[in-house]
């Protein structure tokens, strides 16, 4: 099958029908590594949840929003949070506006489950990796939303920070190959 909308990375993703408490966290672990090992973490331009799937690529914030729209579609309560545990690794990381890290929370059995899908296999030896319940470092908590506000995708798309995600994007690459090698 080709995945060309989330729709259809729904379908394939789709374990079934079982909204006990135990279907929904299988369902929601098997989306959440859908996510974190096929979209690469890049920083490119920050559109829809569609792009990133299409781009196959996508940073903190769009690989939480491909994964939050993938768990409502079937048909899981998420929200988004906001926190600030990125270290110095990544040069977009020292913009003020930039220290933030997104990731989600999906309602299970009425508990929230930490999902943060940030690091694919090529960079957990530079970032660090995570699993469900787990994000990157230790953050502090700053906002939580049902969408990711737009304010903060205009400010991330502005032109003066192009420089910033292509230095950031050669940085990741370079990580990735020295992971192969």
């Amino acid at each position: 099958m080709t995945i060309e909308s989330i729709s259809d990375l729904a379908q394939e993703c789709y374990l079934r029908d079982d909204f006990t408490k135990h279907g929904q966290a299988q369902q929601a672990i098997t989306d959440y590594n859908w996510v974190k090992e096929n979209i690469l973490y890049r920083c490119p331009h920050w559109g829809v949840p569609g792009e990133t799937l299409v781009r196959k690529s996508g940073h903190c914030g769009a690989k939480a929003e491909l994964l939050g729209e993938l768990l409502e579609l079937h048909g899981m309560k998420v929200r988004y949070i906001e926190g600030r545990p990125l270290s110095g690794n990544l040069p977009i990381a020292r913009i003020a506006l930039f220290q933030v890290h997104f990731w989600l929370e999906v309602e299970i059995g009425g508990k929230w489950l930490i999902l943060d899908p940030t690091p694919d296999r090529g960079i957990t030896h530079f970032l660090g990796d995570t699993e469900p319940g787990y994000h990157l470092g230790n953050p502090t908590y700053i906002a939580r939303w049902n969408r990711l506000p737009s304010w903060f995708k205009k400010a991330y798309n502005h032109p003066l920070i192009y420089p910033l995600r292509w230095a950031t994007n050669i940085k990741l690459d370079l990580q990735r190959r020295r992971r192969i090698s």
